[in-house]
């Protein structure tokens, strides 16, 4: 193994080019500094300077030593760094959510990371299970997930509740069974609805059986869970099984665009309406309970987290507390 002390002794000579100068950083003898030099090529087996007067020239080895001695010196500070276990402003933090958690609490993760540049957030949008996955197999250190896991290879903590919302066509505002804040007071001019709508009027329940369902992965347990505690006995007696789906995607920030266009309904958090340009077509079902899901932080069971996801587990419970129900823009 080659001595640390004569490789960062060689890249001090290296970076100032002169053995004074060396010798007054390392708070050493020039002696000192030649004696490093000297028993580093002996290791080495090879010339590294050639003396030039009171400067130095590397030859093609002392250049390999010199970038071989800068690559030690970074892993070890990097080494050092990753110490720094309850340092609550430093390191990377990894924390996986759904989609819709993300476009959430995101933008106030910036903003911690910005007001503390050492910070290093990295945010994975997954699955619940393989969230969940991920911190029983240590592949993941924090993850946020909906309904507390019921497994002990999980640690869970309450956080906050996501609010879902029957998302319908702006076009359904004609009936009293659609109603949002803004539309109440807004000047919408409003399209004709098409045949289908036109014969869904009556109930909720028609409208969703007529409309059909947008699908999308999580599609089915939200609805479900919306027919079941929204209190709408017209909607609890829908199968969501039986519903005909009218369209499918995967990808969140698309899935209210066939709604907007009169395709379909779907349910997703309300959330998700602040992040589209075309809310103005879109309207929430007003029902006769607001429907929530339980937010859980995840992490694996008789371990400590890093301070910093501390810090970050007590940002994303200011956003879910602080966030009210979303408007719906004209």
């Amino acid at each position: 193994m080659i001595n640390p002390i004569w490789l960062d002794t060689f890249i001090t000579l290296v970076e100032t080019g002169n053995f004074t100068r060396t010798a007054e950083q390392r708070f050493m003898t020039q002696p000192g500094v030649s004696q490093h030099i000297k028993k580093l090529e002996d290791v080495c087996n090879c010339e590294l300077v050639i003396r030039l007067g009171k400067g130095i020239q590397l030859t093609e080895q002392g250049q390999r030593v010199y970038h071989y001695a800068k690559s030690q010196q970074a892993q070890e500070q990097d080494f050092i760094a990753s110490l720094k276990f309850d340092a609550p402003y430093e390191g990377k933090c990894v924390v996986a959510c759904s989609g819709a958690i993300a476009q959430r609490i995101y933008p106030a993760l910036l903003s911690l990371q910005k007001q503390h540049s050492a910070l290093n957030i990295h945010v994975e949008v997954a699955p619940r299970r393989t969230i969940l996955s991920g911190i029983a197999n240590n592949t993941l250190e924090l993850g946020i997930v909906t309904n507390m896991p019921d497994t002990e290879d999980v640690q869970s903590e309450y956080l906050g509740e996501e609010p879902l919302g029957l998302i319908l066509p702006r076009a359904l505002l004609g009936s009293d069974l659609v109603t949002s804040d803004n539309a109440k007071s807004a000047d919408v001019g409003l399209q004709k609805a098409d045949d289908d709508l036109q014969k869904a009027g009556g109930s909720i329940k028609n409208v969703v059986t007529t409309l059909g369902l947008i699908n999308h992965p999580d599609a089915m347990h939200y609805v479900q869970r919306y027919f079941n505690d929204c209190g709408e006995a017209d909607l609890a007696s829908i199968n969501p099984n039986q519903l005909h789906h009218t369209g499918y995607i995967n990808q969140l920030s698309q899935i209210l665009l066939p709604v907007s266009e009169g395709l379909g309904f779907t349910v997703l958090p309300t959330s998700t309406l602040n992040f589209v340009s075309f809310a103005e077509k879109l309207a929430v079902y007003q029902a006769k309970n607001d429907v929530t899901e339980p937010l859980y932080s995840v992490q694996t069971p008789h371990s400590t987290l890093p301070a910093r996801y501390e810090i970050v587990k007590k940002k994303i419970s200011q956003v879910l507390e602080s966030d009210s129900a979303p408007t719906i823009r004209n």
